[in-house]
């Protein structure tokens, strides 16, 4: 278990490493079905946001969840922030045709936005690299408006005992080689490793909590190995003095 420095340079390290070629790498690893689980996951978080919204999508990497928020959401106005510069890189031209679109460098654990700066926030395979959860949690809390709602969807663990052998077997077998190859098998497999590290979903639920949201419910595909939270920032009451 690496502390939270070592976490956070390693990781650096690692995205900086596999950019070039992440979205087919990401497209081979889950055979093609992690657009799915986005689209699906987008649509939920869509029915809770307001017309023509403000979305931030917090460790963006090359830009496939800004993508489907431009399709999802017409008229939206897109902020995509992550470490990597590389990956911001590749972003950027995957994302040139969209309009009202910034990225950015940053910090998940020290978003560069003021308080209430969005109406929604996501993110997508990107909090167990963070080395704080809660703090990541309250810095998307932090930025998004009061009934503002954060999307987290990542990978886990399955909880089946049926599923978990061949959980076992693709991850750590196969997966690193089928994303990375000979030459980056080592890179992947640390997503491997990042995904026994996580927490589940039930204790990710429970974070959400505690970083001011309230939860809106949960929703798994393929039998738990990826899973995605909605939670709403709770609205402050206030009273006339």
């Amino acid at each position: 278990m690496k502390n939270e420095e070592e976490k956070e340079e390693y990781v650096y390290r690692v995205f900086q490493s596999i950019a070039e070629g992440y979205d087919r790498a990401n497209r081979r690893i889950s055979l093609g079905a992690h657009l799915h689980w986005k689209k699906a996951a987008i649509r939920n978080m869509q029915d809770l946001l307001p017309g023509r919204p403000e979305l931030l999508d917090i460790g963006c990497g090359t830009g496939d969840m800004l993508r489907l928020f431009s399709e999802t959401c017409p008229g939206a106005k897109l902020t995509g922030l992550d470490f990597s510069p590389n990956m911001l890189k590749a972003a950027e031209s995957n994302l040139h045709d969209i309009p009202d679109l910034r990225l950015q460098q940053g910090n998940a654990l020290d978003l560069p936005f003021p308080d209430a700066a969005f109406d929604g926030a996501s993110i997508s395979f990107a909090l167990r690299n963070t080395a704080d959860y809660l703090r990541a949690l309250q810095e998307a809390a932090r930025v998004l408006r009061d009934g503002g709602v954060l999307l987290v969807i990542d990978s886990f663990v399955p909880e089946s005992r049926v599923v978990r052998p061949f959980y076992d077997l693709y991850f750590s077998g196969v997966m690193p080689l089928l994303g990375g190859g000979l030459k980056k098998r080592e890179e992947y497999r640390w997503l491997t490793e990042s995904t026994k590290e996580f927490i589940s979903v039930s204790e990710l639920q429970e974070l959400v909590g505690k970083a001011g949201l309230q939860n809106t419910g949960r929703k798994e595909f393929l039998f738990g190995a990826c899973s995605y939270v909605l939670g709403i920032k709770r609205i402050e009451e206030r009273h006339d003095s």
